[in-house]
């Protein structure tokens, strides 16, 4: 199931790299192929775990928290996203950050309406998982404001809706909070000369594996430096959003083979270099 999870979630990154770049910000477009691709992997491995045959409790627990909440979750993220943007008031500055900040205050408090669930989820705990993320002998009907949901007990448990729509949440705050940063000024901290500016070429993956180095090195401000501020300064340096990172980095520590394969490749890559200048007097 881990493995399951890395290799679709690799996929997914790769996918909507390519879809940004094409798209660049056209963000409803964006949202829009998004939700399409993910709806499209969340039946692959839907129909992958009802073939399973004998899953015990610890797989079906990390199929329904891990896999399909999150899944769930990309599909719901791009949908408000669309809904945002798509909502937006004319590009006036002023206008554009209002609105981005009352959505936002909308976000945190439905947050905060699911406080225990929100900090479960922050917190990664596991001490209820059987309750919430095994399926229940008989199907349950929740009311959700003014609906009320159907959990089918073949495919869902109590808690994979509640857990998808606040890692959505989550999602929508960390691009709304980019969004009215860059309102602010705060991404322009360092002067880059736009035409001699170094473009990140291989995948965010390997950049977040990057910074997740960097900060076990401790390389910036004697060891205080923090992944947060490590991650915003790259992000800013090579004009990349990472999106989740903390996220991504859950999936590199679950490889199978070669937790470190960027780092690696770099450092076969400078070896290789070496080698070949090992008899040259300029490099």
């Amino acid at each position: 199931m881990k493995l399951t999870l890395l290799t679709i979630n690799e996929e997914i990154n790769a996918y909507i790299e390519l879809v940004e770049t094409e798209y660049q910000h056209d963000y409803s477009k964006i949202a829009e192929l998004s939700i399409q691709y993910v709806s499209r992997r969340l039946e692959h491995v839907k129909d992958k775990f009802e073939r399973e045959e004998n899953i015990g409790s610890s797989e079906e627990i990390f199929y329904f928290k891990h896999i399909k909440a999150h899944l769930s979750a990309l599909i719901q993220y791009y949908a408000l996203v669309q809904r945002i943007e798509l909502g937006k008031p004319p590009r006036k500055k002023r206008k554009l950050k209002t609105y981005y900040l009352k959505v936002l205050y909308k976000i945190k408090r439905k947050l905060r309406k699911k406080n225990f669930y929100y900090n479960y989820y922050k917190a990664n705990s596991t001490y209820l998982d059987p309750q919430l993320f095994l399926r229940v002998s008989q199907d349950i009907f929740c009311t959700t404001g003014a609906y009320i949901l159907d959990i089918d007990k073949r495919n869902n448990t109590p808690a994979v809706h509640v857990f998808a729509q606040i890692e959505a949440y989550e999602m929508l705050r960390h691009y709304l909070k980019k969004k009215i940063k860059a309102f602010a000024g705060q991404t322009k901290v360092l002067p880059v000369n736009r035409s001699n500016q170094l473009k990140w070429t291989t995948s965010k993956v390997d950049l977040i594996e990057l910074v997740y180095a960097l900060h076990a090195a401790g390389v910036f401000n004697n060891g205080r430096a923090d992944i947060k501020e490590i991650a915003e300064c790259l992000q800013r340096i090579f004009d990349v959003d990472l999106g989740q990172y903390n996220r991504v980095f859950y999936d590199i520590r679950a490889r199978k083979i070669n937790k470190t394969k960027f780092l690696d490749a770099l450092k076969d890559g400078l070896k290789k270099r070496m080698n070949e200048t090992d008899n040259q007097l300029f490099i």
